[in-house]
C-alpha cells in the first residue's frame, strides 16, 4: 500500500539525529551524578573533603585530607570537566544536525510540546512517572514506522500526560518541590492552573497540559507530582489498560529540528483505547470521529510496520471491553488494505499518497 513514507535521505538524517541525541542524553545522565561539587573545609587543624549534595546547601563529609580523598577530589574534578566539554561538543553537533532535519522535512512536533516533554525527560519524570498520550503520541508512532500521517490527526492544542501510578521509582526532592506546574513554568512562565486543584494548566496562548490517571484502586498511588501547589490528576476510566504492555520509547523531531524523546503506550494498546474512547456515548462527536481515525491509523502501522499481531496472548489477556473490538477493527483494516492494493478504494484515514519522484 502506498503511504507517504520517509525517503532514504530523510530516514538517514532522522537516524543520525536520534543517535546523536541518545549519546547526548547518556552524557547528561552521567553528568547529573556529578551535581554539586567537592571542596576542602578546614575544621580545627584538619582539612576535610566535603560533597555538596543539593542546591539548598546540603553536604556531607568524605573524610579528612589523605591520599585517598585527594585522589577522589582530583578524579571528580577532572571527570566533571571532561563531561562538560563532551556535552558542549555533542550539543553543538545536535544543533548542526537540527538544521538538516528542518531542511529534510522531518521536523514534526510543535516546539512548545517538544520543550515540555524534553523538560519532563531531563527531570526524570518521563517514562518513570509520566507517559505521553493523546494526539502527540502519534508523532512517536509515525516516526517509528518511518511515515508521515496527515496533520489533522496530529495537530492539537493540548498535551495529555498519564500519571503512571504503578511506578516504584521515588521522585527526586527537587522534582517534588517544583511539581509538574513548576516544570511547565520553567518552560513557559505563563502556565497557570485553570482553577484551584485543577488537572489542567494553560499558558497565555491557550496551550493546555492535562494530567490524568487511572481511577483509584486498592493500590492507591500518586495524584500529583509536587508536594505544594500543583496539578491534581483527573481520574478517567480505561487508562489502566495503557500500561499493560511495555512502553514504546521513540526519539522524534521538533519543528525547530531538535530531537526529543517520547515515551508512549504500546501502539496496539493506544489504538484499542482510542477505539474504545470513540465508542463512549459521552464523548464529543467531533472528537469521537478523530479518535476512530487515529485508532485505525495506528492499527495500520502496528500490522504493516511494527509486525505486531492482535491475536497474541498479551492482547488476548486484556479486558473484554477491548478484545471484543479487535475482530471487526482488524477485518476492516485488512479489507481496506486489500481494496487499496487492487486500486478500488482510497487509503485509510491519516495516510497520504507519496508524491511520484
Amino acid at each position: 500500500m502506498k503511504l507517504k513514507e520517509l525517503t532514504a535521505e530523510q530516514r538517514r538524517i532522522a537516524v543520525d539525529t536520534a543517535q546523536l541525541y541518545e549519546h547526548s542524553v547518556e552524557l547528561q545522565a552521567e553528568r547529573r551524578t556529578f551535581r554539586g561539587g567537592l571542596y576542602w573545609k578546614k575544621v580545627a587543624d584538619h582539612d576535610y573533603l566535603i560533597r555538596i549534595t543539593d542546591r539548598h546547601g546540603g553536604n556531607r563529609s568524605l573524610g579528612p585530607r589523605s591520599p585517598k580523598t585527594e585522589n577522589a577530589y582530583r578524579e571528580f574534578t577532572e571527570t566533571k570537566r571532561d563531561l562538560d566539554a563532551r556535552i558542549k561538543t555533542i550539543n553543538l553537533e545536535v544543533a548542526r544536525q537540527a538544521k538538516f532535519c528542518v531542511a529534510a522535512g522531518v521536523n514534526r512536533v510543535p516546539r512548545l510540546a517538544a520543550d515540555i516533554v524534553r523538560s519532563l525527560d531531563s527531570s526524570g519524570l518521563l517514562g518513570s512517572h509520566l507517559i505521553i498520550l493523546g494526539s502527540h503520541a502519534m508523532y512517536a508512532y509515525e516516526m517509528a514506522a518511518g511515515v508521515q500521517l496527515k496533520a489533522g490527526l496530529l495537530q492539537t492544542e493540548d498535551l495529555d500526560t498519564l500519571l503512571n501510578t504503578k511506578s516504584e521509582i521515588e521522585l527526586a526532592g527537587s522534582v517534588r518541590s517544583a511539581g509538574l506546574l513548576g516544570i511547565l513554568q520553567h518552560v513557559d512562565a505563563t502556565f497557570k492552573p485553570q482553577r484551584k486543584r485543577s488537572f489542567r494548566a494553560a499558558n497565555a496562548k491557550g496551550f493546555m497540559v492535562d494530567l490524568i490517571r487511572a481511577p483509584v484502586d486498592s493500590s492507591g498511588g500518586l495524584n500529583s507530582i509536587g508536594i505544594g501547589i500543583d496539578l491534581i490528576a483527573e481520574q478517567l476510566r480505561g487508562l489502566e489498560w495503557l500500561t499493560a504492555l511495555p512502553l514504546m520509547i521513540q526519539i522524534v523531531i521538533a519543528d525547530n529540528g531538535f530531537p526529543v524523546r517520547f515515551v508512549v503506550p504500546e501502539p496496539r494498546l493506544f489504538a484499542l483505547h482510542k477505539l474504545w474512547v470513540s465508542l463512549q456515548p459521552t464523548r464529543d462527536p467531533i472528537k469521537r470521529k478523530r479518535d476512530l481515525h487515529q485508532a485505525e491509523a495506528v492499527v495500520q502501522l502496528a500490522l504493516d510496520y511494527f509486525n505486531l499481531r492482535f491475536d497474541d496472548p498479551a492482547i488476548k489477556a486484556l479486558p473484554s471491553d477491548l478484545t471484543s473490538m479487535i475482530p471487526g477493527l482488524v477485518e476492516r483494516i485488512n479489507d481496506r488494505r486489500s481494496k487499496a492494493q487492487n486500486g478500488t478504494t482510497t487509503l485509510p484515514p491519516g495516510f497520504e499518497d507519496r508524491d511520484e519522484e
